[in-house]
């Protein structure tokens, strides 16, 4: 028995060539590499802005900075 063009299982095929190949999807490998590549960088420069920016405002304005101010 085939599948009509219209049935909802053949929504998530795609067809190449005479190739019923599945559509792309999000799995967890492209979570790891998000992660990886996208989310730790930018997580990492935010940090070392935040520790710069903390040491110049205590350094030369004598005031505490953000969150830092409920530890002093």
């Amino acid at each position: 028995m085939t599948q009509s063009a219209d049935s909802p299982s053949s929504a998530k095929l795609a067809e190449i060539r005479g190739h019923r190949i599945p559509k792309r999807r999000f799995t967890r490998w492209a979570l790891y590499y998000f992660m990886l590549y996208i989310v730790l960088p930018v997580l990492t420069v935010s940090l070392l802005a935040d520790a710069l920016l903390y040491f110049l405002l205590t350094r030369f304005t004598g005031h505490c900075y953000a969150l830092f101010c409920l530890f002093d």
